[in-house]
C-alpha cells in the first residue's frame, strides 16, 4: 500500500471514530443509557459466575485430591468418585448457565446499541423506554445471523487447529514450535479480522433491516466494497486494545486478596465490553457511509420505521 493510500486510509478511520464519538454528545442520556446499563449488567453475570462457580471450583478439586490416597478397590473410593462427578456436573451445569444468560445480555446490548446509534444518527427523537418494543421487534435477525457468524468462526479457527497438528508432530525443538505456533496464531487472527469486516457489517444489517443469515452476509459483502481497508484498520484497533487490557490480567498477582482480584476481573470484564461496544457503534456509523458510498437511500431501512411514538401506540404494535 502506497503511503499516501495508507494515510487516506488512517485519517478515514480516525474521521469514523470521531464521528462515532460524536454520537454520544448528540444524544447523552440515549447513548450513555443504552451502554452502562448493559454494561452494568454484564458486570452482574461476572460477579454471579465468580462467586457460583469458584466455591464449585475449589470443592472438586477438593474432592479429586482424595482419589490418590484411598483404595481403587474400596466402596469409599466409588463413593468419592461419584461425589468427584456430582461436583463435576453441577459446576458443566452452573457454567452452561450462566453462559447463555452473558449470551442473552451481549445480544440484547448489541441490538439496543445498534439501533440507539442508527436513531442518534437520524436525528430521530425516540425515548428510551421505547427500546424494550424495539428489541422484542428485532431479536429474531441477529440471533439467526450470530449463529452463522459463529457456525463460520468455528469452522475457520478448527481449520487453524488442524494446521496446527501437523507441525506438533513434526517439529522436534519446543523454541521452533512455539515461534511456528505464534506466527500461524497471528496470521489466522490478522485474517480474522478481515472477516469480521463482513460479520459486524452483517450484525448491523440484520438490526436495521429485513434481512438476517445468509443474505445479512451477503449483502455486507455487497455495500462493504470499497470500506474494507478502513474497517480492516478499525477491527485492528480494537482487537489490539482488548488484547492490552486482557493482557493486564498477566500483572494480576493471584497471591492478592480475592475482592481485589474479583475487583479488577470485573473492570477488565466491563472494559473489554465497552469496547466492544463502542465497535458495534462505528459498524453502524460505517453501515451509513457504506450505503451512502453505493448512492442507496439511507433513510429507507425496511424494518423498523424509526418514528417518535408515544408508550401506548407502540405497545399496541405488539403481536
Amino acid at each position: 500500500m502506497d503511503r499516501v493510500p495508507f494515510l487516506n486510509v488512517l485519517k478515514d478511520v480516525v474521521g469514523t471514530l470521531n464521528e462515532s464519538r460524536k454520537l454520544f454528545l448528540k444524544d447523552k442520556k440515549l447513548m450513555f443509557s443504552v451502554l452502562v446499563f448493559p454494561l452494568m449488567l454484564n458486570g452482574l453475570v461476572y460477579l454471579f459466575t465468580v462467586l457460583a462457580i469458584k466455591p464449585e471450583i475449589t470443592n472438586l478439586i477438593q474432592e479429586s485430591n482424595l482419589l490418590p490416597m484411598m483404595d481403587p478397590s474400596s466402596p469409599e473410593y466409588i463413593a468419592q468418585l461419584m461425589r468427584v462427578f456430582a461436583d463435576f456436573r453441577q459446576f458443566v451445569v452452573s457454567s452452561y448457565f450462566f453462559s447463555i444468560v452473558s449470551f442473552v445480555i451481549k445480544l440484547l446490548s448489541v441490538i439496543v446499541i445498534v439501533h440507539a446509534s442508527a436513531l442518534t444518527h437520524k436525528d430521530e427523537n425516540v425515548k428510551l423506554r421505547d427500546f424494550p418494543v424495539l428489541t422484542l421487534k428485532s431479536w429474531k435477525g441477529p440471533l439467526v445471523t450470530y449463529f452463522y457468524i459463529s457456525l463460520f468462526s468455528l469452522g475457520y479457527w478448527f481449520l487453524f487447529f488442524i494446521i496446527l497438528f501437523p507441525l506438533l508432530l513434526l517439529s522436534s525443538n519446543f523454541g521452533s514450535l512455539a515461534t511456528k505456533s505464534w506466527a500461524l496464531f497471528v496470521l489466522f487472527a490478522l485474517f480474522e479480522s478481515y472477516l469480521a469486516i463482513v460479520w459486524y457489517l452483517s450484525l448491523v444489517i440484520s438490526i436495521l433491516d429485513e434481512t438476517y443469515g445468509f443474505q445479512a452476509l451477503g449483502k455486507a459483502a455487497k455495500i462493504v466494497k470499497g470500506m474494507k481497508p478502513k474497517l480492516f484498520f478499525l477491527n485492528l484497533f480494537f482487537g489490539l486494545l482488548c488484547f492490552g487490557l486482557a493482557q493486564i490480567v498477566r500483572l494480576v498477582d493471584l497471591r492478592w486478596s480475592f475482592a481485589v482480584t474479583l475487583t479488577t476481573g470485573l473492570v477488565l470484564v466491563g472494559s473489554i465490553f465497552a469496547v466492544r461496544m463502542f465497535q458495534l457503534v462505528t459498524y453502524a456509523v460505517a453501515y451509513f457511509q457504506c450505503k451512502s458510498l453505493h448512492g442507496q437511500d439511507v433513510e429507507s431501512l425496511r424494518d423498523v420505521e424509526y418514528t417518535k411514538l408515544s408508550s401506548t401506540s407502540l405497545m399496541g404494535a405488539l403481536p
